[in-house]
């Protein structure tokens, strides 16, 4: 980490007025869709960083009620909205040069860590105090660019930060407990820090307001064409953390315990989203569902005309529940199916069966709620044999859209750990695999899915699950049920986007019946590519896919 003791220059100034705080949105950019096929790259998501968001709302409540001595000026920076992350850093810059405290927050992605590292260095460290903070900081927060690292949720440790840092207490105290720094070459290594103020701050909940200005991203965010409903639709968080313990997933490890937003400050958040012109919602919540007053909540929805879309897991899905859900307004869900395997689900410790996922697919659709599912590949025990088989099985349910991903031993994650033991390079990823300076290296790993780290299957190699994920993606796209369920589920001016991307799947298809090395799959690529040309599905795409 950056020496703290750098900004003691006179060029940076605690006691000189009220300080700026850039909250810089980086990284969206860096995306694992684009690494595996640039292609894709236009399909991707975008919408703005929430954990920024709820910092901003944050710092202008602890000014409301005197717990910070200067109300801080912030100003929301999106790299979308600059042409390359030289013009971003300059932005930055120019925004933050009439303030004597010139803080730069950003989020920073495993991805993205160089492109972040890269641009972050474009400003003049001895003027600024760089701090970062969200999911990979908290698992790994030795970060050599920052002066300030932020483990876990930040409400707290801003708070410690804009009241005293550079002064002789600054560091010390429960609110300090989550910032990592260095002082005098003496390093301060913070603990995850867990709040519960999405329980309690006033609405609005996040600081929408901050972006309003940003021509890319006023009154709406762009979401998966498969997973947005309506024209103008928001992400919003009303449950913290997960209960689950999935072996693959950081979120608990971020944000610890459960914790809910009570309904009626749900309530007029949702009426704030209205207000700038929302009609549907993205509830980014881990598990919706896991609300402690979900029927409350449910019957409040009811009461609004807005669509919306969660996450969900499917031990809890009953055909009630989906009825319920979609009387208020749901009309799709991401459920985390994983497998269609047992073994895999055990394996995943998901708690969940095979039957539940049936069942719970099957209740959404008759609902009428569109089910996209999570779907991995690639566990130690998988071969390329018992990936087909459980591909097969998922083609039979009603599906609307299969999100796939390969199994990725994600930093500070039980896979992390489990691989960290079975793959002596893994140690590379760090000082000897022990520091918490781990990032991917893809320079040791390669590009490909998943971003400079290791697949861990045993019979199965990186290359060959790269080219089983596009198999699967392609499969499942390239039916012709896939048509009616894109005109029943995706929002009209969604359509040509949707076709558009099975376009793609068909040129894959096509590549992948002359490239594939594995026989299985180059078997059954050559003959969904000859059926799709049969066909003709997605032919009149092609010309829009190929531009």
């Amino acid at each position: 980490m950056l020496d703290i003791s750098l900004l003691k220059n006179g060029r940076f100034s605690v006691n000189g007025g009220a300080p700026r705080l850039a909250l810089v949105h980086h990284g969206f950019r860096t995306t694992q869709m684009g690494a595996a096929d640039k292609r894709q790259d236009k399909f991707a998501a975008r919408y703005a960083s929430l954990g920024l968001l709820n910092l901003a709302r944050s710092a202008q409540v602890d000014f409301e009620r005197g717990r910070i001595p200067f109300e801080p000026d912030i100003k929301y920076f999106d790299e979308d909205n600059y042409a390359d992350d030289a013009a971003l850093a300059a932005a930055i810059s120019d925004w933050l040069k009439p303030a004597a405290a010139r803080f730069v927050l950003v989020s920073l992605y495993s991805l993205a860590f160089e492109r972040t590292r890269a641009m972050i260095g474009l400003m003049d460290a001895s003027e600024h105090c760089i701090m970062v903070g969200g999911a990979h900081p908290t698992v790994a927060p030795e970060i050599d660019f920052a002066h300030l690292v932020v483990r876990g949720e930040g409400g707290g440790a801003l708070r410690h930060i804009l009241s005293h840092f550079l002064e002789p207490g600054f560091g010390v105290g429960e609110e300090a407990r989550g910032i990592c720094f260095k002082a005098d070459g003496k390093t301060t290594m913070g603990d995850t820090v867990f709040d519960k103020s999405i329980a309690d701050i006033p609405s609005p909940a996040f600081a929408y307001e901050l972006i309003q200005d940003d021509t890319s991203l006023a009154g709406e965010s762009r979401e998966r064409w498969w997973k947005a409903v309506g024209i103008s639709q928001q992400i919003y968080i009303c449950t913290q953390s997960c209960r689950a313990r999935c072996t693959f997933c950081s979120t608990y490890l971020i944000h610890g315990k459960l914790v809910s937003r009570p309904v009626d400050l749900i309530e007029g958040d949702i009426r704030h989203l209205i207000g700038f012109g929302n009609d549907s919602i993205q509830f980014h919540d881990d598990d919706l569902l896991q609300h402690e007053q979900l029927d409350e909540l449910l019957e409040m929805l009811a009461g609004y005309d807005m669509v919306w879309t969660c996450n969900a897991r499917s031990e809890v899905m009953n055909a009630g529940l989906a009825a319920r859900m979609y009387r208020a307004g749901c009309r799709k869900v991401f459920l985390g199916l994983e497998s269609m395997d047992q073994r895999s689900l055990d394996y995943y410790n998901k708690a969940t069966t095979v039957e539940m996922n049936i069942n719970a697919v099957n209740v959404l659709d008759a609902a009428g709620i569109g089910v996209v599912c999570g779907y991995i590949i690639g566990a130690p025990h998988d071969t390329v044999a018992s990936i087909l088989e459980d591909l097969d099985r998922v083609l039979q349910l009603p599906i609307f859209f299969l999100a796939t991903a390969i199994l990725t031993p994600d930093i500070g994650t039980t896979e992390y750990k489990r691989a960290l033991r079975r793959i002596p390079l893994l140690q590379e990823l760090g000082d000897g695999g022990t520091k918490l300076n781990i990032r991917p290296r893809p320079d040791l790993f390669g590009t490909s899915a998943p971003y400079g780290l290791p697949t861990v299957s045993d019979a199965v190699t990186k290359d060959q699950l790269n080219e089983l994920y596009a198999l699967v993606n392609c499969e499942f796209i390239l039916r012709p049920e896939l048509i009616e369920r894109v005109n029943h589920y995706v929002y009209p001016s969604r359509r040509e986007e949707a076709l558009s991307w099975c376009a793609l799947q068909r040129n894959r298809i096509r590549e992948l019946a002359s490239t594939a090395t594995l026989p299985e799959v180059r078997t059954r690529a050559q003959k969904l590519s000859a059926y799709v040309e049969a066909q003709g599905l997605f032919s009149e795409y092609d010309m829009k896919d190929s531009a």
